[in-house]
C-alpha cells in the first residue's frame, strides 16, 4: 500500500482514522501506483487539503471526531486533477462530482462545494444516494455537453420545491 504517513499523523492516529483512510483509498485503484504522503493540517476552518504535484493529502485530525470519508475522498480526488493524475477536472465542484459520483461510501457528509440546496441539506441522509446518482448522472452528461455542472445545478434546482425527492 503506497501510503506514507507523516510523524504527527501517526502521532494523532486513532484506529478509526487509520481505518477510514485505508478503506476510502480503496476507492481509488488508480492511486495504487503512485506514493502518497497523508499528513495533518492544523488550519481551522479548513477539513483538508490536497497538494497534487506532491501527490500529498493533510487532513484535519485534532477535531473530536476523525474526518469524513467524504473528506477524506475529496482529498484523494485531488489527485486526480491537474498536476497530480490528471483524469478528473479541475475546480472544487468538480472535485465534489466526482467524489460523490465515486462510492456511495463518500456520500455520509454534505457536500463543501456542490450546491445541492438547502432543503437537500437538511435531508442529507434520506437524499444523499439521489445526489450520488446526479453526480453520476452529470459526469455522463459531460461527455458530450461541457455544461454539465449547469445540468446538475439545474436538477438540483428542479428539486428544491419537493424535498427528499431527488430521484
Amino acid at each position: 500500500m503506497p501510503l506514507r504517513f507523516t510523524i504527527p499523523l501517526q502521532e494523532a492516529m486513532t484506529p478509526e482514522l487509520s481505518r477510514k483512510i485505508a478503506r476510502a483509498y480503496q476507492e481509488f485503484p488508480e492511486l495504487m501506483g503512485p506514493q502518497i504522503l497523508v499528513g495533518i493540517t492544523k488550519r481551522r476552518g479548513l477539513d483538508g487539503y490536497a497538494v497534487r504535484q506532491d501527490f500529498c493529502i493533510r487532513l484535519y485530525v485534532t477535531r473530536r471526531t476523525a474526518p469524513s470519508f467524504y473528506t477524506i475522498g475529496h482529498e484523494f480526488t485531488h489527485l486526480l486533477q491537474k498536476p497530480g493524475l490528471g483524469t478528473v477536472p479541475n475546480g472544487e465542484v468538480q472535485c465534489d462530482i466526482w467524489t460523490l459520483a465515486r462510492s456511495e461510501l463518500f456520500l455520509d457528509e454534505v457536500p463543501t462545494y456542490l450546491d445541492v440546496g438547502a432543503r437537500t441539506k437538511e435531508n442529507w441522509k434520506h437524499d444523499a444516494g439521489a445526489v450520488g446518482d446526479l453526480c453520476r448522472r452529470a459526469i455522463e452528461v459531460r461527455r458530450t455537453t461541457r455544461n454539465y455542472i449547469v445540468w446538475l445545478n439545474g436538477m438540483f434546482e428542479r428539486r428544491y420545491g419537493t424535498p427528499s425527492d431527488l430521484t
